[in-house]
């Protein structure tokens, strides 16, 4: 699907559809209609009874853009004329399927850049998870409506232009090592004069560790190569369609139809086209183009260009080369040819991504503390001493004479002035002057620069940690009806005698790991204080505690109440869950992804002891409570979901907010 407006007037138009060919399935049948002359639609009342699009004129579902009106429907998702904020007329793709086939392509062929490709400015991901294909908005007609304002082929003028054009554009992504795959009418385009390829939703990047054997057969069948059905996807495949798109453009139908894809398909493998109307040199292209054998056709995109329009190769001539040839014929006179000539003291330099610097002589620090110290004592020596320094000193004269300029007089440097001063010294340096000095200098030496911070991970969008949360509440209910047998065996239960305080302890269990995932989980992306988030769990406990009366009740749980604090110590189940969590922050540490790890065992012995210190307000003997918060505490851990590269950069956070604080303590 590529970004085209304009449709020719009284051309009714139908979409194109990608065909998914498996080999092993000969039994299904396809369309009658041939698929080969497509255009993308415009929006309008038809097409919408067909399927309504996913957005409407108005619409904002990318940040920074404004959707106008639909463009058109294809195999992979919809397109839609948009404009940015600032003015820009663009075309939003919205992929509906094959994500990973579409991203795969776009990305391989973001930063082409060649007039006879479509641009894709960029690949964007909504705030709702949906993503966009950025790219050129292209006014201009496409290939396939053009064909089908006539039905019996192009004039050759325009034919060569067309050719031209794609045969450009295809050579520019071969020599970047990119098969188009989709080459067909529908995803050309003419421009102000300029033929541009499109939708490169299934370009693939030829690379030799990568191979080209696929599962299935992905294009559109009427230009679809032989060796397709096979998996192979290389150059000549291309090449393939280039020639069924030239032979549509003479005749205006393609070499080989019939009336279900499979037919089409058995064509390919098995029949010859027919050429014998072709005009030379179009005939013998068209023929070498859609030979079965791949081997057989042509090895390169531009010898598919007529002789006048292929790329000629740039003369190269050899200086000397017509004196030699014209020695058997001095009498013939030839011109005088400026030529341009590098001598001996013009030398050429090269720097490339593979230059070096020159590798000296390493030194250890004992002769390069000697080396300075003799810098400072005889800076005219060390000078002399230094590579390259008689080649940048002139020759000295022997004497003052006639036409000999005088040497001027010379400010002594800064290092001579000190070299001075030492010398006006009473005793020499000592090793322990040197290196004092050595000290004072490397001590009013800036600090180096700090390393930029690394970037933090980018956080899943909406759908997905939804999708998590539901994962999480469903992966708890089975893995804390696992911790229950170690917990009734620690209380004493009897499942046999007192089913109802087992599923007291497991309900509740339940219920206090999704008050600890739900509220976490929302609260992800928002940035909190300790104290508000401490009020929002102690919210959050209370009613924890309210649902625990409620299910002792449903359930008729018979426990003994516990009198040494309260007397009356029944309603106490809210207070106890709400400074819990009120105490523990909601636990906001145990389920965020970027924890110290995946599961640790101190939080929950913290946990235990907090537990524990509250069982006055706890309203029964046994300890219940105590065990409901470790298992919380377990469960937590083990079902949210944890990313190490986002542990690592809350890691690195920490440890930058320490330096600092330490370096402000030292500067106070």
């Amino acid at each position: 699907m590529s970004a085209t407006a304009e449709e020719l007037p009284g051309i009714e138009l139908d979409m194109d559809e990608t065909v998914v060919y498996e080999p092993q399935n000969r039994s299904g049948s396809g369309s009658a209609e041939p698929m080969g002359h497509s255009d993308m639609r415009q929006a309008n009342p038809t097409n919408q009874a067909q399927g309504r699009y996913t957005f409407g004129s108005g619409s904002r579902p990318l940040d920074g853009y404004t959707i106008k009106r639909a463009i058109g429907r294809g195999g992979f998702g919809e397109v839609y004329y948009a404009t940015s904020d600032s003015g820009k007329e663009v075309a939003l793709k919205l992929i509906l399927r094959n994500l990973e086939v579409e991203r795969r392509g776009v990305m391989q062929c973001m930063n082409l850049k060649c007039p006879n490709l479509l641009t894709i400015h960029d690949l964007k991901t909504s705030e709702a998870g949906d993503t966009f294909v950025i790219m050129e908005y292209v006014a201009g007609p496409s290939l396939a409506s053009v064909l089908k304002q006539h039905p019996g082929g192009l004039p050759l003028a325009e034919v060569r232009h067309w050719l031209k054009g794609l045969v450009e554009g295809v050579a520019y992504l071969h020599d970047h090592g990119i098969v188009h795959r989709d080459l067909k009418p529908a995803n050309l385009f003419m421009e102000e004069g300029i033929v541009k390829i499109g939708d490169y939703g299934l370009a693939k990047l030829i690379t030799p560790s990568q191979g080209t054997e696929h599962s299935e057969s992905i294009g559109t069948c009427h230009y679809m190569a032989p060796e397709i059905g096979s998996g192979k996807y290389n150059k000549p495949i291309d090449v393939y369609a280039i020639g069924v798109i030239l032979y549509e453009l003479i005749t205006g139908r393609v070499p080989f139809d019939g009336e279900t894809v499979n037919e089409v398909l058995m064509k390919h493998l098995t029949a010859r086209p027919d050429v014998s109307m072709l005009p030379e040199p179009y005939r013998t292209i068209v023929a070498k183009s859609l030979a079965k054998d791949p081997n057989q056709r042509p090895g390169r995109v531009y010898d598919l260009l007529p002789a006048e329009d292929a790329p000629r190769a740039p003369e190269v001539r050899i200086i000397g080369e017509a004196k030699a040839g014209g020695a058997s014929g001095r009498g013939s006179a030839q011109p005088e040819e400026e030529i341009l000539r590098i001598e001996a003291e013009e030398p050429v330099f090269y720097i490339g991504p593979e230059t070096r610097p020159p590798r000296g002589q390493v030194r250890t620090i004992s002769q390069r503390l000697r080396a300075n110290w003799e810098a400072l004592r005889c800076p005219v020596r060390y000078g002399a001493q230094r590579p390259g320094a008689a080649a940048q000193r002139p020759s000295p004269a022997p004497g003052p004479g006639p036409g000999r300029p005088q040497p001027r007089p010379v400010a002594p440097t800064a290092a001579a002035r000190i070299a001075a001063q030492i010398r006006r010294a009473a005793a020499p340096a000592t090793a322990a002057q040197i290196a004092a000095q050595i000290r004072r200098a490397a001590a009013a030496a800036p600090p180096p620069a700090p390393a930029p911070p690394p970037e933090p991970p980018p956080l899943p969008s909406g759908r997905v940690r939804f999708a998590e949360l539901a994962g999480s509440m469903l992966w708890a209910a089975p893995l804390l009806a696992l911790l229950m047998i170690p917990a009734a065996a620690v209380l004493g239960i009897d499942p046999s005698r007192h089913p109802q305080e087992l599923a007291y302890l497991y309900g509740m269990a339940l219920l206090g790991t999704w008050t600890t995932l739900i509220p976490n989980k929302a609260l992800e992306t928002r940035r909190l204080d300790q104290t508000s988030r401490r009020l929002l769990a102690l919210a959050a406990g209370a009613l924890l505690g309210g649902a625990g009366l409620v299910l002792a009740r449903s359930l008729r749980l018979d426990l003994n109440l516990q009198r040494e604090f309260f007397e009356n110590p029944g309603g106490l189940v809210p207070v106890y869950f709400g400074l819990l969590y009120g105490i523990h922050g909601g636990w906001a540490s145990l389920t965020a992804r970027d924890r110290k790890g995946r599961f640790r065992i101190l939080p929950i012995v913290w946990t235990g002891l907090v537990s524990a210190a509250l069982l006055p307000f706890w309203p029964y003997e046994r300890p219940d409570g105590l065990v409901i918060a470790t298992m919380i505490a377990t469960g937590a851990q083990l079902v949210s979901p944890w990313n190490k590269a986002a542990s690592l950069y809350a890691r690195y956070v920490r440890a930058s907010g320490k330096q600092q604080r330490a370096g402000h303590a030292v500067t106070l």
